[in-house]
């Protein structure tokens, strides 16, 4: 106790000496203004022994305060007369209860008590903290800011339990540092919820603020853990800005590690809550909502009505009115029933696993970058092989591009096959544009307006106002689907590139299917060439740029995903990613050729091919643990070659794949990826990529504590988002992708002029060409 007195004595002084440069009228009174300020804590039998007078020495030789001082300090400290609890104060101290906040018994409401807290709580302020706490705010250059500080330390003198709060709050001496611990978020619930009124009526509210200290480093780049940076929570006053609070954290720091670091804090990492703030924007984003929830609430009590009725007569208007429908539409999403009339049901199972990993890839991603206890441990995780399948998500991510590239070619060719080579690909274009954009546009403004505004915690206005920003930059870019080229450093929704890319491709698509269709010869020589370009390009550019091989999920380099150089320069450009769409066209067209042609694969080929996509398949998939290896070395050839080969096989594995189950060959896979309840999965695939950002960017936002990694947390936690996901596709894909999909068949079906039963006959027609009626039957 004695050494807190002199330590907070000491302080006190240096501030004050301080202010003196700056207002000499404060001088004059300088030591019965400070006595007065520690008087209540001061015991009039206390004297300075020798421990104590070298302590304060050394204190005062670190402040730069003259012996002088010292001097004068020591007989004013053994000078001051005894302080006595009252009658009243004394009652007051024993009606604390430490379970009731502070509060008494029952006083005049005008009279404004002083809340005072246990021993416990004031026990957390030691002599070290107020010794650094008080230089720090006497070197804050901002008035309102300092002033509130000097009330702050004030409060922690008399034992304020706002201001305990506020130092409670705050993150101490980081702890962990050599275990990996970077993330030290403090208390943020407690911090802003602080509110307290000084003796001015004026008001004190907490400010949160998550400063990011980065460490002095060696010049060679490691690019496992995360030790050069630490993020350091300060609960400060709401006066302060954040130029403030980079002072204020530099003041602290200077005390204890010396000036080696360097302070990084912008507005976004302050948080304080404000009052709801809504614009134009926001109102018409949400009266546009109101009116789908109300369009869908009354087309549900239509058909609710027709079927209580008996009135179910099939019309265009009806049709029209229950595409609406919440009934209607949920009968359509979980319906476990599959219509492929060409054995084309084995992609609704590889639609959806493919899906559920690479939610389950997104999920560990922000897991990994986001507040960790232990950053080796993800380091131990990449390392180990059993683990390559969910470090591949970018090969799940182009089975999809593998997946449309097929579905187009092959029901594009059955189409030209009709028509005979007569069709209009224009409307095929414009309603893949209708039906794919509303849904996501909705996703895009929610971003833009109301997501952010749906939570707080540590990180909240950091990642959520970034996102904000860059959606409200590039929105356009996303509907045009040009995002992967331009503004590719504002990204809106990390995942939006793999539209983009589809788009692209799917635009450029129908040129090489018409060829392969028309010409037999030239149509497959073309395709092969494009094949072999979109091989060598990416080599070619990994080679010059000395690239990775693939995208690498280190933690420290996916902070800010969109920020990373490989995803921004690389990983979403359109080139690099040709060859699993070229191979999903020319699977298309060689799946089509035998169902046309009814051709029978032998037992030979089919042993040989499935030998063949096991080994690719489980070599491109576990081979990737490779280049997370400690003794791993670099090299340009190696990682030019795995760029495109790893497609290649991969693209052939579930080449295969496709053609054994959509021929009756695929065996407990066939079995497996046929399976019905697999169908409502599926179809919420595109939804769920959709709204899949929304769930990992308020996980890693609102997360108040550092999360252990482990194989479990991580698969717990990854269950936990894909379930997430999953829900709010089902809102979206009721809301608005579904309603949209079903006014579009409508419409294309007005448009073509072929009425349904035509429809259902041509299909059956096209059906006795393939296959699959043998394998029914």
């Amino acid at each position: 106790m004695k050494s807190l007195i002199i330590i907070l004595f000491t302080c006190e002084l240096v501030v004050a000496i301080e202010q003196k440069l700056k207002d000499d009228i404060l001088n004059s009174n300088l030591d019965q203004r400070v006595l007065q300020r520690i008087k209540p804590l001061l015991d009039a039998d206390l004297a300075l022994d020798q421990e104590n007078l070298a302590l304060l020495n050394r204190t005062a030789k670190t402040l730069g305060v003259s012996q002088e001082s010292v001097d004068k300090l020591t007989s004013l400290v053994n000078k001051t007369e005894k302080v006595r609890l009252g009658p009243d104060d004394i009652e007051r101290t024993k009606a604390y209860n430490a379970y009731e906040d502070g509060k008494g018994p029952k006083m005049d409401p005008k009279i404004r008590q002083v809340e005072e807290s246990p021993d416990y709580a004031s026990s957390v302020v030691l002599a070290s903290d107020l010794l650094s706490l008080t230089s720090a705010v006497a070197t804050v250059r901002e008035t309102a800011c300092r002033e509130q500080g000097y009330k702050f330390l004030d409060g922690l003198l008399l034992k304020k339990r706002w201001a305990l709060k506020m130092f409670d709050a705050s993150a101490k001496s980081p702890q962990g540092l050599l275990f990996g611990s970077s993330y030290h978020l403090g208390n943020f619930d407690e911090c802003i919820a602080i509110q307290d009124f000084d003796d001015n009526s004026a008001t004190i509210e907490g400010q949160y603020c998550l400063a990011t200290i980065i460490w002095p480093h060696e010049k060679t780049k490691v690019r496992t853990g995360r030790g050069e940076t630490l993020r350091w929570a300060v609960c400060v006053p709401s006066s302060c800005s954040s130029n403030a609070v980079k002072s204020f954290v530099n003041s602290v720091l200077s005390y204890t590690v010396g000036n080696r670091t360097t302070v990084e804090v912008s507005e976004r990492d302050c948080y304080r809550r404000r009052p709801l703030s809504i614009d134009d924007l926001d109102v018409a984003y949400l009266s546009l909502i109101l009116l789908f929830v109300g369009i869908l609430f009354l087309s549900t009590l239509f058909e609710m009505y027709t079927i209580y009725a008996g009135k179910k007569k099939e019309s265009t208007t009806r049709e029209l009115i229950i595409s609406f429908s919440v009934i209607n539409n949920m009968k359509k999403i979980l319906s476990t029933k599959q219509h492929s009339a060409i054995g084309l049901d084995c992609v609704t199972g590889i639609k959806a696993l493919a899906m559920v990993f690479i939610l389950a890839g997104h999920a560990c991603l922000f897991i990994a970058s986001g507040p960790v206890m232990d950053a080796a441990a993800w380091d131990r995780l990449v390392r180990e092989p059993a683990n390559g399948f969910m470090l591949n998500n970018a090969l799940l991510v182009d089975t999809f591009l593998l997946l449309s590239a097929f579905l187009f070619c092959r029901l594009l060719l059955i189409e030209l096959d009709k028509r005979r080579g007569r069709l209009n690909i224009i409307p095929i274009l414009m309603f893949r544009y209708i039906r794919v954009t509303p849904a996501y546009l909705i996703v895009i403004l929610f971003y833009i307006t109301w997501f952010p505004k749906l939570g707080e915690g540590p990180l909240w206005e950091d990642r959520l106002l970034l996102e904000q920003e860059r959606c409200k930059a590039s929105w356009w870019a996303n509907i045009l689907y040009i995002n992967n080229y331009v503004n590719t450093d504002k990204i809106c929704m990390f995942q939006s590139w793999y539209l983009s890319v589809d788009t692209q491709l799917f635009f450029v698509a129908p040129f090489f299917i018409y060829s392969l269709w028309r010409w037999r010869k030239f149509g497959p020589i073309c395709l092969s060439v494009t094949l072999i370009i979109s091989l060598i390009i990416p080599a070619v550019i990994t080679y010059k740029e000395h690239l990775d091989p693939t995208l690498l999920f280190y933690a420290k380099e996916f902070t800010d995903i969109v920020s990373n150089f490989y995803f921004n320069d690389a990983y979403i450009k359109t080139h690099m990613k040709m060859t699993t769409y070229c191979m999903g066209l020319l699977i298309g067209y060689i799946l089509h050729r035998i169902q046309s042609k009814n051709y029978q694969i032998s037992g030979l080929i089919k042993t040989f091919a499935w030998i063949i996509s096991i080994i690719l398949g489980t070599v491109t998939t576990f081979s990737v643990t490779l280049f997370y290896q400690e003794w791993y070395q670099y090299n340009s050839i190696e990682a030019a070659a795995y760029i495109s080969l790893h497609k290649l096989a991969w693209g052939i594995a579930n080449g295969w794949l496709i053609i054994a189950c959509a021929t009756g060959n695929g065996g407990i896979l066939g079995k497996l990826l046929t399976w019905r309840f697999l169908a409502p999965i599926s179809r919420l695939t595109f939804c769920a990529y959709l709204v899949n950002g929304i769930v990992e960017l308020y996980y890693v936002g609102q997360l108040r504590h550092p999360l252990h990694i482990n194989f479990f947390t991580v698969m717990a936690t990854a269950i936990s988002h894909i379930t997430l996901t999953f829900f709010l596709a089902i809102i979206l894909c009721i809301t608005f992708e579904s309603p949209l999909h079903g006014i579009e068949k409508i419409l294309l079906r007005k448009f073509a002029g072929s009425p349904r039963d035509t429809t259902k006959r041509e299909l059956n027609e096209s059906s006795r060409n393939t296959s699959q009626s043998k394998i029914e039957s």
